[in-house]
């Protein structure tokens, strides 16, 4: 479980590095005003999309994991829940639209978390960015899990999926309507 903690924690360091390469120095970009919302690196999201028995993959393109097929995530955004990260980021990185069903799991670090959501496909043709994935496929859940360009978690993770383990917290709707957009249950 150690390594898989390692994997996220390295996946996490990438995505600062990256955003470092590309903007300056975390310092230097706080005085930069930037265009949209700013990434909240202490959260971050990882996305099992299912269709029927497939999951959608990415072929990462840097760091530790370049190579490598895994799920599609990435950091949430400030103000943005983990529900609203994550459909941003598998729709900028594969173009498929998904809702999320459940969360399937969260890894806890004492700077950040990341939270493991699967969702549902809705549509769309899986497709790389062209930036942080070489390649955007649907695979075979149970083919998956045997593929030596899987990383780790990516199997842990389908491993559950594909047991269709009671083991999940359900994202509850009828709480979100009661309360408005700015909270999430997940029970």
């Amino acid at each position: 479980m150690m390594e898989n903690s390692s994997l996220i924690e390295e996946r996490c360091s990438m995505e600062e590095s990256k955003f470092v390469e590309e903007n300056g120095s975390m310092e230097e970009s706080k005085s930069i005003e930037e265009k949209g919302p700013k990434d909240n690196y202490n959260f971050s999201v990882g996305c099992i999309v299912r269709k029927e028995n497939k999951v959608l993959l990415v072929r990462h393109t840097y760091g530790g994991a370049a190579g490598k097929l895994l799920i599609p995530g990435g950091f949430c955004q400030e103000g943005e829940l983990p529900e609203e990260a994550a459909v941003r980021e598998v729709l900028e990185e594969t173009s498929v639209t998904a809702r999320v069903s459940r969360v399937a799991g969260i890894r806890c670090y004492r700077k950040n978390w990341y939270l493991l959501l699967e969702m549902d496909y809705v549509e769309g043709t899986a497709a790389s960015d062209g930036k942080e994935n070489s390649e955007a496929l649907f695979c075979e859940i149970s083919e998956a899990i045997h593929r030596k360009d899987c990383t780790e978690i990516t199997k842990i993770l389908l491993e559950k999926s594909l047991n269709e383990s009671t083991n999940y917290f359900y994202l509850d709707s009828q709480y979100k309507k009661r309360k408005g957009e700015d909270y999430s249950l997940f029970i």
